[in-house]
């Protein structure tokens, strides 16, 4: 693993600078001020008459200068601060190591941020888009992806102060995917089952209930995972029934039932007479030995019935998740799954970018990302099969530790993009979150600032203590948070 020392007057960047490092690097080891890094960047700031002179070097031969003129706001400060340095580390890496990565400088979740903000100073959505790309060194492919998302994303209502979407979380799988670092736990025997039904049904109803407290107006409804179609059939119905005064006023409700093992005719006519309009079925893959080979143990013929299955039940929107990356996989590979979900004919159709996360078996079995530029092709490939059925990009995020460098993106059909995942990853829209390590958050917009009110994530906790998940969301909602500029 490559060493990096870092020697900075802001040390309280160094994660920053570190994501920037790694992105040409790959993983680091990282000195703070100290010997010891096979490379060596120096950060030096100096007051000067025109301003604070910024230097920065990489191995005494990569060097950049920058003059800054210091904002009158501490919190502007250290944003230009901060960027300036990244800035300058990423210039002297892309010369150094003659690399340009995709999405540039960018390291963060949600690129589109940028770009939303660019427009709030007064751009248009071209002239916002120039500018980020300007900025951050994005490549073409990477900005026109954000240029059409935003583009779908303006003909979709936008949240108001008062809208709030509720996401209920059921935290069990049939067996736990290899990449995964979601919190779930295998369903094993089910003792846990029915208790945290009976938990997330308490607390289900006082959220409801401070819904209408505080004159909420639903929006959206999500239930996600872990996989919810992990539950038993009656216990799903009971979990279902509770969120039913919340999904009767809401037009779009999307239940997650991505595992296709997990999936029955039963569990589908509950699910709709719920009255869902969408669901999830995430094969992964199509490939039987790449399934075996991450713990999804079901087959890609179960993928095919479960879809069978609940077109016969009267699902018009269901959406598919592939990932592109996966070990052992190669671009004829994913090309088959391409095509294999073109003949299922999905609605929406989601292609992530294997990341593998520190609390995954991935990384605990120290797999190495595939080949980035064979995932960035994957990625296109993606894209491209999604356009050629009329498909367009809606919302996008990024994680740390992506082979390639890539994207997460979620393509639809027109008219069939998911309001809350177009909330939850621009972080535009408030939501309600019910269920063992879930997280609310009260979005304020005028604040340029979002609280959030987390559950505990361990689920006998979770179920010995709902009237203090409760209580967190009405703290969050009822402060007064006047004192924010």
């Amino acid at each position: 693993m490559p060493s990096v020392s870092l020697f900075t007057p802001a040390p309280q960047f160094s994660n920053d600078v570190a994501d920037i490092v790694r992105v040409f690097l790959g993983k680091i080891t990282l000195f703070i001020n100290e010997e010891g890094g096979e490379t060596v960047i120096r950060h030096q700031e100096e007051e000067t008459a025109e301003g604070i002179l910024c230097r920065v070097s990489l191995n005494d031969a990569y060097t950049r200068e920058a003059i800054r003129t210091p904002e009158s706001s501490e919190l502007l400060e250290k944003r230009h601060r901060k960027r300036q340095l990244k800035l300058m580390v990423y210039d002297c890496l892309k010369e150094m190591t003659g690399f340009t990565p995709p999405w540039g400088a960018l390291t963060g979740i949600r690129p589109s941020r940028l770009v939303y903000a660019a427009m709030d100073s007064g751009l248009a959505l071209d002239a916002a888009c120039q500018q980020v790309q300007k900025t951050f060194d994005v490549q073409d492919e990477k900005m026109q992806l954000l240029h059409d998302l935003i583009e779908v994303q303006s003909r979709y209502p936008q949240p108001t102060e008062k809208d709030v979407d509720l996401y209920v979380g059921i935290p069990f799988c049939v067996s736990r995917c290899a990449y995964c670092s979601f919190l779930s736990e295998e369903v094993g025997k089910g003792k846990q089952l029915e208790p945290y039904t009976a938990a997330l049904e308490q607390e289900l109803a006082q959220t409801l209930l401070l819904i209408d407290e505080l004159g909420l107006r639903p929006r959206a409804f999500y239930m996600g995972g872990g996989t919810p179609t992990s539950l038993p059939a009656p216990l799903l119905k009971r979990v279902l029934t509770a969120c039913k005064p919340f999904i009767d006023r809401v037009s779009e409700v999307t239940v997650e039932a991505g595992r296709p093992d997990t999936i029955d005719r039963e569990k589908l006519d509950i699910i709709l007479q719920s009255g869902a309009t969408r669901i999830s079925i995430n094969p992964q893959t199509s490939h039987d030995i790449t399934l075996q080979r991450i713990g999804r143990h079901h087959t890609a013929k179960q993928t095919e019935d479960a879809y069978a299955l609940a077109r016969q039940a009267g699902f018009h929107h269901i959406n598919m998740d592939l990932i592109a990356g996966l070990p052992g996989e190669d671009l004829r590979m994913f090309e088959e799954t391409l095509r294999w979900s073109h003949d299922l004919s999905p609605e929406s159709l989601t292609i992530h970018s294997l990341s593998i996360k520190r609390s995954s078996i991935l990384h605990l079995q120290d797999v190495p990302l595939p080949d980035g530029q064979m995932t960035a092709e994957m990625t296109r490939m993606g894209q491209q099969a999604a356009l050629s059925r009329g498909m367009k990009p809606y919302y996008l995020y990024r994680q740390k530790y992506m082979a390639g460098h890539q994207e997460n993106v979620g393509y639809a059909l027109p008219g069939h993009a998911c309001l809350y995942n177009i909330d939850m990853m621009e972080e535009t829209g408030t939501v309600l979150a019910v269920g063992a390590g879930a997280i609310s958050k009260r979005v304020l917009p005028e604040k340029g600032h979002i609280e959030r009110a987390p559950n505990v994530s361990d689920i006998c906790h979770y179920i010995s203590r709902i009237p203090e998940m409760v209580e967190r969301k009405r703290a969050v909602f009822t402060a007064d948070w006047s004192h924010l500029y």
